[in-house]
């Protein structure tokens, strides 16, 4: 957009081709009758400034702005050498000027005004001596006037469109879009140009206070219209922009969304996305008997919330401030994915507990066909889960660890599988819905291998033993060792065979335990 407004540097070569041709072009200054000068610089000088500062571009990239009907009026009524000088002061002012509200940056800001100034001037004079020939039968005329101020507008579109895209020329493939973009920036200096024909019609013998409320109302009009013009453009940008923003933060909703494990971790990231997202003074999100605010500690002041509630019971309170900008749908599509996610949520945790209860029930059994004692890998996961809580492990080990010492009796089956539970039940669909994670199966595969590498079933040593599978070994052989002796005697020979069997990191935070009698009993 930038690029199309002021353009990029012009080199030494092409501005000094410029303005050869802005000496060559003739002109003839003439002022028509019945108009003064001086008015006429400052009005023209008013609207040329103004139009060219408050210009703006659609969103497909050409500009909106009026100036180009003051280009077709200077051509078509005439024009002095004062009133050419205000119009280049005024063209590269009024630029510099956009440049400045738009933010370009302040090396591009002279040159690129330089560069729209010599180009303006250069389209303003080719237009006047296409018109000059014909000026004075023109203008006797009212019909003739419009039709050539507007064909002189247009004119002026036309060769300023033509000229920029000719210093940015850099293949014949550009053709077709500067010819699309020269006609679409004809759109409005065409259409708002009869606001300058009584203007136009009245500068050749009529009386001078005519002509000059004419001109005045002209202006004024236009500068009007651009302001409007703008506005609206600026604030059809600013929605564009908005919604895309919400469309992006949507979309980052849903990843925060995604990655949750527990109803009590989605609200609290739901609460601090809105606090971040909307800017409010406080945000407080509910889910049944939960709550959480952001941020903590917030007191909130006597005057009530913004809320909304979801159908499943979600609440969203929101204290905005003069920055908090919300979208009614948007917000609404925000709690219908979070309670959507948090039913998930709750689905998932009963199918878990429901699934701890299952697995239970199947070590039970495995106990009781190994002839242990009952309730011997609960224990056996009970000590596992201390030790890898002292070792510091994450909580999704740490759940790992639980699963395969729970599962451990199957060690066997395990080893003569090529590491993938599905080898165990190769073709039965119904055995195989139920997975369990890799760090499971390989932990409980590796278990009986030894610290020094003479364990089965690959022979791995020290750190290539996986840690759940170094922990299992532990916890089971302390265990079974002290169903028929006593707990001394059960660490004692763990320590003997520490660095041989057993991990020597594990045994030494065994030994650490205070209570390995009330993890036993």
């Amino acid at each position: 957009m930038r690029a199309t407004a002021a353009g990029s540097r012009m080199s030494l070569f092409t501005g000094a081709a410029v303005v050869v041709l802005i000496l060559w072009v003739p002109v003839v200054y003439q002022q028509p009758s019945g108009v003064n000068e001086h008015f006429m610089l400052l009005a023209l000088w008013v609207g040329l400034m103004y139009t060219l500062s408050m210009q703006s571009f659609r969103t497909i990239g050409y500009p909106v702005t009026l100036f180009p009907i003051f280009q077709g009026y200077m051509a078509l009524t005439g024009y002095t050498v004062l009133q050419e000088t205000g119009f280049i002061l005024a063209a590269l002012l009024g630029m510099v000027v956009y440049t400045v509200r738009i933010g370009e940056s302040a090396r591009e800001i002279i040159p690129s005004s330089t560069r729209f100034m010599l180009v303006t001037l250069l389209s303003l004079r080719l237009t006047a001596l296409v018109i000059q020939g014909f000026r004075s039968g023109i203008l006797e005329d009212q019909y003739l006037t419009a039709a050539a101020l507007a064909g002189s507008v247009l004119l002026a579109v036309l060769l300023n469109q033509t000229l920029h895209a000719l210093m940015e020329f850099r293949g014949f493939h550009m053709l077709p879009q500067v010819f699309r973009k020269c006609l679409r920036s004809t759109v409005y200096p065409g259409f708002f140009v009869l606001f300058l024909l009584p203007a136009a019609i009245q500068s050749r013998g009529s009386s001078s206070g005519v002509w000059e409320w004419n001109l005045v109302t002209g202006v004024i009009t236009i500068i009007v219209i651009q302001t409007g013009l703008s506005l609206l453009l600026d604030r059809a940008r600013f929605s564009h922009s908005r919604t895309r923003f919400l469309e992006n933060e949507l979309g980052k909703h849903s990843e925060i969304l995604t990655d949750l494990d527990t109803s009590l971790e989605a609200l609290r990231k739901l609460a601090r996305f809105w606090y971040q997202a909307a800017e409010p003074e406080a945000v407080r999100v509910s889910w049944k008997s939960i709550s959480f605010t952001c941020p903590t500690g917030f007191d909130p002041p006597g005057r009530a919330p913004l809320m909304r509630e979801g159908d499943e019971g979600l609440s969203l309170e929101i204290w905005p401030t003069s920055r908090t900008t919300l979208d009614r749908e948007r917000v609404e599509i925000f709690i219908l994915q979070t309670e959507t996610v948090l039913k998930n949520l709750e689905l998932r945790e009963s199918v878990y507990r429901s699934g701890w209860k299952c697995l239970e029930a199947m070590v039970y059994s495995l106990d009781k066909s190994d002839s242990r004692q009952t309730g011997y890998s609960r224990i056996v996961a009970d000590i596992a889960k201390e030790i890898g809580l002292r070792m510091e492990i994450s909580p999704g080990e740490l759940e790992d660890l639980e699963m395969a010492a729970m599962l451990h009796l199957t060690a066997e089956i395990l080893e003569k599988a090529e590491e993938d539970w599905q080898e165990v039940f190769p073709s039965c669909p119904s055995r195989t819905q139920f997975q369990l994670p890799p760090d499971v199966v390989r932990g409980i595969r590796h278990m009986r291998e030894n610290y020094d590498g003479t364990g089965r079933p690959d022979g791995l040593s020290g750190g290539s033993i996986p840690l759940i599978s170094r922990i299992l070994a532990v916890a089971s052989s302390f265990v079974a060792n002290s169903s028929n002796q006593s707990i001394e005697g059960s660490l004692l020979d763990i320590r003997r065979r520490s660095g041989l069997i057993y991990d020597p990191e594990v045994v030494r935070v065994l030994e650490s335990f205070t209570s390995a009698e009330e993890l036993l009993s």
